[in-house]
């Protein structure tokens, strides 16, 4: 009886290790498989629709703006926090910090940020790049590519960067100022007054002419340490009626830590955040670092949407 049972299970099981080899070779071979996604806009028509509606109008309400800074095509994505498409539906703007290589990703992406009223902007980095440039032609030829650019993804306007001369030659301090009155006159030509400006740095890079072709001037206070060197940087800017307090946008990068009026370490983002109305009504916020992390329960998402929340509750 026992080798009658020993044989009705051995059978099987000897059948079965014949087979392994080749089913799991068949297992190891890729397939392609049409899962069929799609996306909420063809989910539900009419309900992507009204949500784009709702967008559009809280966009155009009066409301503190945020921005974002993004590394738009990185060489290896490493996660969805690399694609345009993951930013915050509530965003105003977004920058392009890599405009010079656009990825057919982001093509798709800008469009789609577009129809949810995310405008979304041509960084010129000046800061970056103006050791490179020897006379006016080279800047002009320079910025001639980026307005080219620009048309053609059909963006939504450009921000630019510069860093003002406080000591050298007069030649080089005329030199400075030369070129951030030709920066700002080739870009606001090259916006028609319908698209954005934007300045991030010291206004001291300016004349106080250029400031009211400017949509606003995003300060470099995400550079900052403590809030008392915010505070000083506040005291400092021009008059008010030269630069309007709606104009100034104050910056802060994700991770980093600023020191509070009682000596402790906070977030920079929501302490900044909490200082924008604080201190005159400022235009809002402008975000850095937010692309690198979406995968922790305290994801550079929730960090903007909370601070985008903090700036508008009643929005």
């Amino acid at each position: 009886m026992k080798a009658i049972i020993y044989k009705i299970f051995a059978c099987p099981l000897l059948l079965l290790v014949c087979v392994l080899p080749i089913a799991c070779s068949d297992w190891n071979e890729p397939e392609p498989v049409d899962l069929g996604i799609n996306s909420p806009k063809d989910q539900n028509p009419e309900l992507w629709a009204s949500y784009m509606q709702v967008l559009n109008t809280y966009k155009q309400s009066k409301h503190y703006i945020a921005y974002a800074r993004f590394d738009n095509s990185p060489e290896r994505p490493v996660n969805e926090g690399s694609y345009l498409r993951s930013l915050p539906d509530s965003l105003d703007i977004v920058i392009l910090c890599n405009p010079g290589n656009i990825s057919d990703n982001d093509r798709e992406d800008i469009l789609l940020l577009q129809e949810k009223s995310t405008r979304v902007i041509y960084l010129v980095d000046y800061t970056a790049q103006a050791a490179t440039f020897n006379d006016a032609a080279a800047l002009g030829a320079w910025l001639d590519k980026a307005v080219t650019a620009a048309a053609e993804l059909n963006l939504d306007g450009f921000a630019f960067t510069g860093i003002p001369l406080y000591s050298g030659t007069d030649a080089e301090l005329a030199a400075r100022k030369e070129a951030a009155r030709f920066i700002v006159s080739k870009l606001s030509a090259a916006t028609g007054g319908s698209k954005l400006l934007i300045f991030e740095g010291n206004p001291d890079f300016l004349e106080f002419a250029d400031f009211e072709k400017l949509n606003y001037v995003a300060l470099n206070t995400a550079d900052l340490t403590n809030v008392t060197e915010l505070k000083l940087m506040i005291a400092g800017l021009p008059d008010s009626n030269i630069l309007p307090r709606e104009k100034i946008l104050l910056s802060a990068r994700i991770g980093d830590q600023i020191v509070d009026e009682k000596n402790e370490k906070q977030n920079a983002v929501p302490l900044i955040t909490d200082r924008i109305p604080a201190m005159g009504n400022l235009g809002g916020l402008a975000i850095h670092n937010i692309g690198n992390d979406y995968y922790n329960a305290k994801m550079n998402y929730e960090t903007t949407r909370t601070a985008i929340q903090q700036m508008n509750p009643s929005k």
